[in-house]
């Protein structure tokens, strides 16, 4: 895999424009088919909370075009509020709102009780994208545990990105993908489906579809069960 395609994958963002927007290449390549996927399986109307906005341009162009979902985003890093802010500016939706600061790892996602107060048992949907191969297990760990706290019954858990799967040859990009990922960060690399799905299982998330996307990857739909 040629190292452009890497960085693009991870968090490398273009510098920001005059108006604060950043830009990652592999947005622009994905969002059409992660906006099918969503379209074809969101519930009529309802709350999104999509952690990790990153650069704020899937919710500024996937999130405009949803314009009965209310879709909130969110991210760990604040030096990329700006951009997530400007993209939702410049996309003139009404529907988006600025971001929150979430950490996965913290208790309740480290909201402030007004937030926990909006979301907690509140959110219809939950979607997240490239992020738990480029972090620690227990991000996923707590991705998926806080996920569950914060849907509502029967609600929804995507979760876009590679994965390993049992059974199923791993294209070869992946494999050094993984191990570039591995040369970065020991604890970071590509997730086996079934370790994903085993811990969405412990904490009521059943996985509906593995949605296949483009470039070797999943759009993983989980359902709040129990």
């Amino acid at each position: 895999m040629p190292s452009e395609i890497k960085k693009n994958q991870t968090t490398n963002t273009f510098p920001p424009t005059p108006d604060a927007r950043r830009y990652a290449p592999a947005t622009e390549r994905n969002r059409q088919v992660i906006y099918d996927v969503l379209k074809n399986n969101l519930p009529a109307k309802g709350k999104l909370l999509e952690v990790a906005s990153g650069t704020g341009e899937h919710a500024a162009w996937i999130g405009s075009r949803l314009p009965a979902i209310k879709w909130q985003t969110s991210e760990y890093d604040t030096d990329l509020f700006p951009s997530i802010k400007a993209h939702i500016k410049a996309s003139k939706a009404k529907n988006i709102t600025p971001p929150v600061h979430i950490d996965v790892l913290q208790n309740n996602w480290g909201l402030s009780p007004e937030e926990m107060a909006q979301f907690y048992d509140k959110t219809d949907i939950v979607t997240c994208a490239n992020m738990i191969h480029i972090a620690p297990w227990e991000v996923a760990i707590g991705l998926i545990k806080g996920a569950s706290n914060f849907l509502v019954q029967s609600g929804l858990l995507f979760i876009y990105g590679p994965f390993f799967q049992s059974g199923t040859e791993t294209a070869p990009s992946n494999i050094e993908f993984d191990n570039w990922l591995k040369e970065r960060d020991s604890s970071w690399g590509i997730r086996q489906l079934d370790d994903v799905e085993h811990l969405a299982k412990d904490h009521g998330l059943f996985l509906y579809k593995a949605h296949t996307m483009p470039a070797n990857n999943l759009f993983l739909q989980f359902k709040k069960t129990g």
